[in-house]
């Protein structure tokens, strides 16, 4: 319902007649109450509220007997409010559940399935990307709770200028680990405009998206973080143990300053822009930020913004997967009213509002005939970034990952705590240790979980 003047009448006559038979012209007319949904959202786009209110507009006016009242949540204590919610059956009738989320609150039968029918109303598992699909439900569990909303997965960002002064093609850059090392090597301390600029930047121990910044190398080495089955973790392993050791390499050898390790993505991502480093590992919102800077024409347009590029992660032993993640939409199963739930669930995960919400937040949008679409694929760098991340990867999907996903965070900020700048001050038996100890904790949470 959108309060204007123009509906003021029709407001009034709806209040009078709730629940009441009206008389109108000798007619007798039954009046039903209007709907009302309530739904939570995350704080993704700049401006969350009034952009809600702008990808509703449509459906709303569409459907003028219908309130939906959108309450937006912070990332950091949104789970917790989640949980508490499907505790007590007071929850929202939609809420937005963090990728990694869905597992965990459908294992509180909180979350009403999503049958085959309604399945096939918004395109089925193939209108999706692979990796987000799998966050509809838990592992080797069949029964869907959720539908993909939207979509974020990391690419490497670098400095075409930059490289060309260092005589590098990003093609060999970017091709394999032992390359990637090379080129950061011969980029490493170029000059721009009397500055020195750094080869790489990445964010340290204190940053909450350590643990996806490393995913992909781990994947790419060959690592995981649990068993195939789900059952145990496998952190603890050669592979693992390789990933990390070559990732921590960069700051040991001084290609990434150790001032970038006292920042989080945030402040690395300006780095960038600010012309501090050649290289960073970050998602689809550099590219509307990228873009928005040029529209302005801020200080970013004429180094940055003009003169950056895009490519995959290097690849290791097995291949150059890149870490997937994004949001889902869920009914809850307290909801009051789930067929006009349902209904706005499908809008929302519809091609147009999924395109709406993209523009608006620089994600990615989880449907692909939305990924697609010619108003986004008109800009080059989308167009590369898309090419990037058909190796998508999500972690593995069980409802006790928000609690494993500490733990190997903790662990892998212990280990890059150790860096300082020296040569082989990150020993082997340090590294080993914290990855014992994450693998342990882990398999406690997890034998704990299948009691």
């Amino acid at each position: 319902m959108l309060t204007n003047s123009s509906n003021f009448s029709r407001h009034v006559f709806q209040i009078i007649c709730i629940a009441m038979v009206c008389i109108s012209n000798g007619v007798v007319v039954r009046v039903s109450q209007a709907a009302e949904l309530n739904i939570w959202v995350m704080s993704t786009t700049a401006q969350p509220q009034q952009d809600m209110r702008e990808i509703l507009r449509p459906y709303l006016a569409n459907n003028p007997g219908l309130r939906v009242n959108v309450t937006v949540l912070n990332w950091e204590s949104a789970l917790g409010k989640i949980k508490a919610a499907a505790a007590s059956g007071q929850g929202p009738d939609l809420v937005e559940l963090g990728s990694t989320w869905v597992a965990a609150i459908s294992a509180l039968d909180a979350l009403e399935p999503i049958g085959l029918a309604q399945q096939a109303e918004v395109g089925g598992e193939h209108a999706f990307f692979p990796a987000l699909w799998v966050t509809t439900h838990r592992h080797n569990q069949g029964k869907v709770f959720a539908i993909p909303w939207y979509a974020g997965a990391r690419v490497a960002f670098y400095r075409i200028d930059l490289f060309k002064k260092a005589g590098i093609k990003a093609s060999e850059a970017f091709a394999n680990w032992s390359s990637f090392k090379q080129a950061m090597q011969k980029v490493n301390g170029v000059n721009f405009e009397g500055k020195k600029v750094a080869a790489l930047g990445y964010p340290g121990k204190s940053d909450s998206d350590i643990l996806h910044n490393l995913a992909p190398w781990i994947w790419n080495a060959g690592g995981d973080f649990l068993s195939p089955d789900r059952r145990s973790a496998s952190i603890y392993s050669p592979e693992t143990f390789q990933a990390v050791t070559y990732y921590t390499s960069f700051a040991e050898e001084g290609l990434v300053p150790l001032s970038a390790l006292e920042k989080d993505s945030a402040q690395i991502e300006s780095g960038f822009f600010a012309n501090q480093y050649a290289v960073i590992f970050s998602g689809p919102w550099i590219l509307k930020m990228m873009s928005t800077s040029k529209a302005k024409g801020g200080q970013m347009e004429t180094a940055a913004a003009q003169n950056f590029g895009v490519a995959s992660y290097p690849a290791g032993i097995k291949g150059n997967q890149t870490f997937f993640s994004g949001s889902d939409l869920a009914l809850m199963k307290s909801s009051k009213n789930k067929e006009e739930a349902w209904k706005l669930l499908k809008f929302l995960v519809g091609r147009e509002a999924q395109l709406k919400f993209s523009k608006l937040s620089g994600m990615l949008p989880a449907r692909l005939d939305a990924v697609n679409d010619p108003s986004l694929m008109k800009d080059p760098h989308y167009a590369e970034f898309i090419e990037q991340v058909k190796l998508g990867r999500h972690y593995p999907v069980v409802a006790a990952w928000a609690q494993l996903e500490l733990v190997f965070r903790s662990q892998i900020a212990n280990i890059v705590a150790l860096v300082n700048g020296q040569k082989n001050t990150l020993t082997s038996p340090a590294v080993k240790k914290n990855l014992e100890q994450a693998s342990q904790q882990a398999n406690a949470i997890l034998a704990t979980e299948r009691q």
